[in-house]
């Protein structure tokens, strides 16, 4: 009979190297009791150079090359962090984010993660984390979609570039989505603030009209402003938002 400490090693051993792994990777359809063993064979493992620690729980096959060990890949410690016991817990979001989508040149070494609790910034290998709010259920089809609102949301935060720069590239990635993705952004937005509400109804109302943007202006205060920074030529009808 295989062993907890044989099973771990061989599984370890058939991992490609760079792979990012924590204990759930190991305990499907393990007995409780023996769980405790899983979390001793990784850290024997880590001892004697097998796997690095990444953080606590968090392991990683190092890949070595002729200038020895080298750290995973970005994707991977993305996946860690945004998954637990495969299900989806958080997303990435930000500047990394936004260079992605064309709306920054800027580059960063911070990596922003999305989650509903957000934990204390810390480093893994040299990359920088740090986590934000979000409300809600992270599905896999809403992720690109939730990425519109952040930047919607960090529109006057976005390194070079212009509120007006924004508004076009998040425009052009709304043309992408088909309508039912669209359409999906209105529901999603209720968990943003109002300014984001605000800026979403009206891209939507100007160049998108057949979606219904009544649920965001009924849940905007009249007699609130939102200081975006963008011009009436990119958004005709701002001042019906209430944008300056």
């Amino acid at each position: 009979m295989t062993t907890v400490a044989q099973f771990v090693k061989d599984k370890v051993e058939e991992m490609a190297p760079g792979k990012v792994f924590d204990y759930s990777s190991f305990t499907s359809g393990m007995a409780p009791a023996e769980i405790p063993s899983v979390a001793q064979s990784l850290s024997r493992l880590s001892r004697r150079g097998v796997i690095e620690r990444l953080e606590k729980g968090k392991y990683y096959k190092p890949k070595k090359s002729i200038y020895g060990k080298t750290r995973p890949k970005e994707s991977e410690i993305i996946t860690i962090l945004t998954f637990k016991n495969n299900e989806r817990i958080g997303y990435p979001t930000g500047l990394p984010v936004y260079n992605q989508m064309g709306l920054t040149s800027q580059v960063s070494n911070t990596l922003i993660i999305a989650t509903v609790t957000p934990k204390e910034a810390k480093e893994l290998q040299g990359i920088r984390v740090r986590y934000v709010k979000r409300i809600g259920h992270f599905l896999e089809e809403e992720i690109p979609l939730r990425q519109i609102l952040d930047a919607m949301q960090d529109i006057n935060t976005i390194p070079d570039a212009t509120p007006d720069d924004c508004v076009k590239v998040l425009k052009g990635k709304i043309e992408e989505l088909p309508m039912r993705d669209r359409e999906r952004l209105t529901g999603l937005a209720e968990a943003y603030q109002p300014r984001t509400r605000a800026l979403l109804g009206a891209v939507i109302e100007q160049y998108f009209n057949k979606i219904d943007t009544g649920i965001l202006r009924r849940k905007l205060n009249t007699l609130s402003t939102f200081e975006l920074g963008v011009s009436a030529n990119t958004l005709p009808n701002k001042s019906s938002w209430n944008i300056k």
